[in-house]
């Protein structure tokens, strides 16, 4: 199915402060993220990842500060917003199916009440037949959402962010839990989507795939006053910047190789990632012209 080109939208924060009661997780946050783009948001666990996207999306309201999503708050910008959460946040015994659950990114258009049942338009219908087959979940449309494996919940819920048909769609961990090959084909599609015009931003943990993809990072760490770097993935993951993301999350890699330096007395498992990064950009070096969204 073909997708009609998007105007991407850009995300603004200016001086935020959120969290949760007691909890503290941004204090005066200011951030640029480019419409258009492939971004990825990288940091250790508790790092603010999950809140950070919540917040763009408006689930959780800052304290102090604004934010601008294509320049309208996130309140106004839903309509053109897809958000997918964690899989651990949704309740999966909830007696629906796979096409139910993906049409639930359409209830904020032409969905109305007649006879007391929910119509939907034509519109809605082509909509979420292109998500399901863009995530490759039609063939399990009709299956009970507690039946998934956890990678089948991985799509069906990007299913239902893209069904939004969104100009900004922001991910939280989607490619967790993924095999190899639905791995491979989330990146093609969201690929597919930047190259299009719409803003992807997504958490993750995984940096074997940030230069290959990411036109843009952010490195965040709450602990460590929030962003950390921003920038071109090939210059901004500098050795220092992923100590002060990662902290003691980190196990060294050199030049390919992994280690864990189990002898180190202070208990500290730190990244040296510069080689390895350098090596892998010089493997896909002719990729560089391709990189998803970039300017």
């Amino acid at each position: 199915m073909t997708i009609a080109p998007v105007s991407g939208a850009d995300v603004a924060i200016r001086g935020v402060s959120v969290g949760y009661p007691g909890q503290p997780v941004f204090e005066d946050l200011t951030l640029n993220i480019p419409g258009g783009v492939f971004t990825g948001i990288i940091g250790g666990n508790g790092s603010g990842k999950s809140t950070l996207l919540k917040t763009i999306a408006g689930l959780v309201k800052p304290s102090r500060g604004e934010i601008r999503i294509g320049g309208e708050p996130p309140q106004r910008a839903r309509a053109f917003l897809g958000y997918m959460p964690q899989v651990s946040n949704v309740d999966w015994r909830f007696p629906i199916t796979v096409r139910e659950l993906v049409s639930m990114g359409r209830y904020q258009f032409s969905w109305y009440r007649r006879l007391g049942r929910l119509i939907r338009s034509h519109e809605d219908q082509i909509a979420v037949d292109r998500a399901l087959a863009m995530m490759d979940v039609q063939d399990l449309q009709d299956r009970q959402i507690h039946e998934l494996s956890g990678g089948q919940r991985k799509r069906a819920l990007i299913a239902r962010a893209l069904a939004r048909q969104p100009r900004i769609l922001l991910l939280d961990e989607p490619s967790a839990a993924l095999d190899a090959v639905s791995d491979d084909h989330l990146f093609d599609v969201l690929c597919d989507l930047t190259d299009l015009g719409t803003s992807v931003v997504m958490t993750t943990h995984d940096l074997s795939t940030v230069i290959e993809h990411y036109s843009q990072v952010v490195c965040i760490n709450s602990a460590e006053g929030g962003v950390i770097a921003q920038g071109d993935p090939s210059s901004a993951l500098t050795e220092d910047v992923l100590r002060r993301t990662f902290g003691r999350e980190l196990a060294i890699i050199s030049r390919g190789d992994v280690h864990d330096e189990a002898d180190r007395q202070d208990e500290h498992h730190t990244f040296t990632i510069g080689d390895e990064l350098q090596l892998h950009m010089d493997d896909h070096v002719h990729q560089e012209g391709h990189r998803h969204g970039s300017p």
